[in-house]
C-alpha cells in the first residue's frame, strides 16, 4: 500500500510538472514566440486586377474598390482608343468568380455618365476573362474620359477605374511604337552590346550621378544605366503603365523585379523605370528617362553584422524613428515595417502588404505609405498606413489605419480606420505632409488641406484648423508643432500637438508679420512695416520684412536679425543654414532692388539619433544603405518575429466629415513622372513644380491645368492677330487694356476695360469678372517656354512688363515667339532666346486662363 502511494505521489509530481513545463512554453509562444497565434494572419488578396490588351502586351493595370470615391480625384493610367472605339480587356480572377461585369463612360470629372453597359460577351476561364467593348458614338474625338468597369466579386461590387481619348485614328497616338521603344530601351539596358543602339538617347552629363545604381537618370553614363557589372537579371515581366499621352508626347512606368548574385547568394530589389517621350515623323525622343533600385529586405534572409543592418542598394531616405534612449528602433524598407530590439535582440516584422516569396500584382501595388509615429523603450511601435489598401480588412478601399504593435503579446492592432474618397496618391501626399500622435493617443493628420484629429481611444474626430491649406502655414521637423497666419497678416498662430494648446504672437500696430517656417523646432518669422510694403507688376504686395526673428516652442527669442537700410523676401533653410535674399529699396523709393544674400548658422548642436542611416561604398555594388546600431548585434542569438493581427469584434472606423467649396477655394495637384502627387493652393507654384519635375497639373475637375511639353511645331492665333489690325485707334487706351480688351474680345466679350481699370479693377478681377466661363490663372515667375503650353491651345497669354506696359504673346514656331505691342498694333516675329530674355529681365509676369469644358 505504501508502495502505491509513492507511485502515485511521483505520478502527481511529474504531471504538475509537465503542467508547469506546457504553461510556460504557452506563455512564452504567446509573449515572446515567433508568431503570436491568439491572432490571425492578414487575409490574403482577394480582388481580381483588370487590364488592358494592346496587341499582345496587357498593360494599365487596374485594381479594384469596394468604397466609394471621387472620380475627379481618380487619375491613374490612361489608354487611346481609334476609329472603331473598340477596347480588349483581360481580368485577371486568381480563381474568384465574378459576376454582373459591365462597364461605364464618364466624363473626366465623373459627374456625366455617358455611357452604363452590360457586358456579356467574353471568353472565360478557370484564372482570366477576355473579350471586346466597343464605347458608343458619344464620346468627342481628343477629350479624356473615365471608364470603369464594374463587377459584383464575393468580396463585394468592385470598380476599375481609367482613362481613355478618342483618337483621330487608328495609330491611336503612336501608341504602338512608343511601347516598343520603351520596352525595347529597358529589355536592351541588361545587353550591353543591344544597349549601344539606344545609347544615343542619354545625355550624359555632369548632372547625372554615376555613384549609385539606386537611381539613374538620362544624365547617368552607358555603363551606369546597363548596371555596371552587376550580375543581374530581370526576375518579372514589367507591369506596364500609360501615365499620360497626347499627339506629341507619351508618359510611361514599368515596375518589375531583379535578382542580383552575389557570390553564392541572391537578392530580390524593386525596379521602376518611368518615361516620357517625344514621337515625330522623324524619330522618337527620349525627353525624360529615370529609374529607381530598391532591395526587398526580408527578415527570413536579412544581411545583419556586428552593428550594422544592411539594405542594400535603395534610396538612403529610410524612414527611422527611434526610442528616446535609441534602445529600439522601427524602420520602413520598401513598403514594409520592422523594429529592432537591442535589448531582446528582436528583430520584427510588423506590417507590409506583400511577401517576397510570390510576386502577386495585387499586393505589390505600391499605393500607400507607411508613417512611424511612435516607438516607446518597451519596443512598442504605433504606425500609421494610407493609401489604398492592397489586402487585409480594407481590401480595396483608400484611407489612414493606425496600428498598435504590443511587444510583450508580439501582435498587431488596429486602432482606427478613417477613409477617404480621394485618390490613394492625393492622400499619400497629405499624410506625408503631417501624420502625428499625441501623448494622449490624438492621431492629427492633413486632410483636404484642413488639419484633423483623430481620438484613438472614443473613435471621434474634430477639425482643429479649416483651410491651412489655403493659406501659409508650416510644420515642425518633428511634425509636433504647426504654425499658420491668419488672413490679414496680423498674427500667427502655433498649436503644439502634444499638449494641444494654441499661442497667438501678434504683430505691432502699423506692422504685418510674416510665417517663413521652422529650423527644428524653432518658428522663424518676419516683420513688415505697413509703409514698405509694394505691389509688383502683376499687383501682388512685396512684402519686405525689416527683421526676421527666430523663437523656440516657448517663445523665447532667439535671433533677431535687423540689418540697417536692407529688407528681407525669403529664405532656404538647409539643415542648420539659413540662407536671407534681400532687397533694398531704389533711389526714388518705388521700387525694390535685389542685393547680396546673407545667411544666419545653427550654433546649436544638432543631435542625430543614436541608429543612423549610413551610406557605404562596396566596390561592384557602388553604394549600399545601412542602419549603423547604437549597440552590437548578437548575430548568433537574434530572434526574427512575425507578429499575427489582432482580431476583433465590429469596425474601428471613424468618419471625417470634409467639406471645401472647389469653386471659391481651388487646389492644384501636380503629378510627377514616378506618380507622386503635390498639391497647392496657386497655379504659379504648380507649374513650377510641374516644369522642374517634369510633370503635368490638374484642377479639381480632374481636367490639364498645365503640361509638360507635347506642343505642335508651331501655331498662332489667328483671330487675335485680325482683331489686332481692325482695332479702333489702339494708341488712345492703355497697353493693358488694349491687352484686355483682346483677350475679352476673343471670348466673345465686351466691357469697358479702360473704365474699369480707372476705377481700380485689376487684370486678374476683369478677366475673371468677364470670364464666367473660364479659370484665370497668375502665372507670376513662370518661364516663358511654360506659356507656351496655352498658346499652343490658342490661349492668348498676357506678359505684364516693369514699366508697365503690356504684351500679348500669340504665337511660337521652334525659332520665335509672335508678339502683340499693344503700342503700335504690330504683330511681329521676335527671336525665341530674345524673348526669354526680355520677359525675365522684366520679371516673367504672366496672367492667362483656361476653359472649364
Amino acid at each position: 500500500m505504501r508502495e502505491r502511494s509513492v507511485k502515485l505521489t511521483i505520478l502527481k509530481t511529474v504531471y504538475a510538472i509537465l503542467v508547469f513545463v506546457l504553461a510556460l512554453f504557452v506563455i512564452s509562444k504567446l509573449s515572446n514566440g515567433d508568431n503570436a497565434d491568439m491572432t490571425a494572419k492578414m487575409p490574403s488578396a482577394t480582388l481580381p486586377v483588370v487590364t488592358l490588351i494592346n496587341g499582345d502586351q496587357e498593360v494599365n493595370p487596374m485594381h479594384g474598390y469596394l468604397s466609394d470615391v471621387d472620380v475627379n480625384y481618380q487619375r491613374g493610367s490612361v489608354f487611346p482608343i481609334g476609329q472603331d472605339r473598340t477596347l480588349k480587356y483581360k481580368i485577371n480572377t486568381f480563381g474568384e468568380t465574378v459576376w454582373n461585369i459591365s462597364f461605364e463612360v464618364r466624363s473626366i470629372d465623373g459627374k456625366g455618365l455617358v455611357e452604363n453597359t452590360s457586358i456579356t460577351d467574353y471568353v472565360e476561364s478557370s484564372d482570366a476573362i477576355t473579350g471586346t467593348i466597343q464605347i458608343k458614338d458619344l464620346i468627342t474625338l481628343g477629350n479624356e474620359y473615365v471608364l470603369v468597369f464594374v463587377m459584383e466579386t464575393n468580396s463585394g461590387k468592385a470598380k476599375y477605374y481609367t482613362r481613355f481619348v478618342w483618337t483621330e485614328d487608328d495609330s491611336r497616338y503612336n501608341l504602338d511604337k512608343e511601347l516598343s521603344f520603351v520596352l525595347g530601351f529597358s529589355n536592351a539596358t541588361f545587353n550591353k552590346t543591344e544597349a549601344k543602339e539606344y545609347s544615343k538617347y542619354l545625355e550624359s552629363n555632369s548632372e547625372g550621378d554615376n555613384t549609385t545604381f539606386s537611381k539613374v537618370d538620362i544624365h547617368s553614363s552607358f555603363n551606369q544605366v546597363t548596371w555596371g557589372d552587376l550580375n543581374i537579371t530581370k526576375h518579372t515581366t514589367p507591369d506596364v503603365y500609360v501615365t499620360d499621352i497626347h499627339g506629341q508626347t507619351g508618359s510611361f512606368e514599368l515596375q518589375y523585379r531583379v535578382i542580383l548574385k552575389d557570390s553564392s547568394v541572391t537578392k530580390t530589389y524593386n525596379v521602376c523605370e518611368y518615361f516620357r517621350v517625344r514621337f515625330t515623323s522623324d524619330r522618337i525622343y527620349l525627353l525624360n528617362y529615370e529609374r529607381t533600385m530598391d532591395y526587398i529586405f526580408d527578415s527570413g534572409s536579412y544581411s545583419i553584422g556586428s552593428n550594422t543592418i544592411n539594405l542594400g542598394i535603395s534610396d538612403p531616405d529610410i524612414e527611422l524613428v527611434e526610442s528616446s534612449s535609441g534602445s529600439t528602433f522601427a524602420f520602413v524598407s520598401q513598403n514594409r515595417l520592422y523594429s529592432f530590439n537591442h535589448a531582446e535582440n528582436k528583430l520584427a516584422y510588423l506590417f507590409g502588404f506583400y511577401d517576397t516569396d510570390n510576386d502577386d500584382i495585387r499586393t505589390r501595388w505600391n499605393r500607400h505609405v507607411i508613417k512611424i509615429l511612435n516607438v516607446d523603450e518597451a519596443g512598442n511601435v504605433k504606425f500609421a498606413v494610407a493609401g489604398y489598401m492592397n489586402r487585409g480588412l480594407h481590401e480595396g478601399r483608400v484611407g489612414i489605419a493606425v496600428y498598435d504593435y504590443n511587444a510583450s503579446l508580439n501582435s498587431v492592432e488596429e486602432e482606427a480606420f478613417i477613409e477617404s474618397t480621394r485618390s490613394a496618391e492625393i492622400l499619400t501626399s497629405y499624410i506625408d505632409e503631417l501624420a502625428y500622435v499625441s501623448n494622449s493617443n490624438i492621431f492629427y493628420c492633413m486632410l483636404d488641406q484642413n488639419i484633423y484629429e483623430i481620438d484613438l481611444i472614443d473613435k471621434e474626430s474634430k477639425s482643429v484648423v479649416d483651410d491651412i491649406g489655403a493659406g501659409q502655414y508650416k510644420i515642425s521637423d518633428s511634425k509636433r508643432v504647426i504654425a499658420w497666419q491668419s488672413s490679414d497678416l496680423k498674427s500667427l498662430n502655433v498649436m503644439n500637438l502634444n499638449t494641444r494648446a494654441v499661442s497667438e504672437i501678434e504683430a505691432e500696430k502699423g506692422d504685418f508679420i510674416i510665417l517663413l517656417g521652422f529650423m527644428g523646432e524653432d518658428l522663424i518669422y518676419g516683420v513688415v512695416h505697413s509703409d514698405d510694403v509694394l505691389n509688383d507688376q502683376m499687383g501682388n504686395p512685396i512684402y519686405a520684412m525689416y527683421s526676421l526673428r527666430i523663437v523656440d516652442v516657448e517663445g523665447n527669442v532667439l535671433e533677431n536679425y535687423s540689418p540697417d537700410g536692407v529688407y528681407i523676401t525669403g529664405i532656404t533653410i538647409n539643415d542648420n543654414q539659413l540662407k536671407i535674399s534681400r532687397v533694398v529699396k531704389n533711389a526714388e523709393g518705388t521700387e525694390y532692388e535685389s542685393t547680396y544674400d546673407d545667411q544666419i548658422m545653427n550654433t546649436l548642436e544638432v543631435h542625430g539619433g543614436s541608429n543612423v542611416v549610413t551610406v557605404a561604398s562596396v566596390d561592384v555594388f557602388e553604394k549600399i544603405v545601412q542602419i549603423t546600431t547604437k549597440n552590437e548585434i548578437k548575430t548568433k542569438q537574434l530572434r526574427v518575429l512575425t507578429p499575427y493581427q489582432t482580431l476583433f469584434e465590429g469596425d474601428r472606423n471613424v468618419v471625417v466629415d470634409i467639406e471645401r467649396n472647389p469653386d471659391s477655394n481651388p487646389f492644384y495637384y501636380v503629378y510627377d513622372l514616378d506618380g507622386d502627387v503635390r498639391v497647392y493652393s496657386d497655379p504659379s507654384s504648380a507649374v513650377l513644380d510641374a516644369y522642374d519635375a517634369p510633370g503635368i497639373v490638374l484642377g479639381d475637375n480632374n481636367r490639364y491645368v498645365w503640361v509638360k511639353g507635347n506642343l505642335s511645331r508651331s501655331n498662332q492665333i489667328m483671330a487675335i492677330t485680325r482683331n489686332a489690325e481692325s482695332y479702333d485707334d489702339m494708341t488712345s487706351n492703355s497697353p493693358v487694356a488694349v491687352c484686355l480688351d483682346l483677350i475679352l474680345q476673343f471670348n466673345g466679350t465686351n466691357r469697358d476695360v479702360e473704365g474699369m481699370l480707372e476705377s481700380g479693377a485689376g487684370a486678374m478681377t476683369i478677366l475673371q469678372s468677364s470670364l464666367a466661363e473660364a479659370k484665370v490663372l497668375d502665372l507670376d515667375k513662370c518661364p516663358l517656354s511654360a506659356m507656351l503650353y496655352y498658346v499652343n491651345q490658342d490661349i492668348p497669354v498676357m506678359a505684364l512688363l516693369n514699366n508697365g506696359d503690356a504684351m500679348l504673346i500669340l504665337g511660337f514656331n521652334e525659332l520665335n515667339t509672335v508678339l502683340l505691342d499693344p503700342k503700335t498694333g504690330q504683330v511681329y516675329k521676335y527671336g525665341m532666346k530674345d524673348s526669354e530674355e526680355l520677359f525675365e529681365n522684366n520679371g516673367n509676369h504672366f496672367i492667362t486662363y483656361i476653359t472649364e469644358d
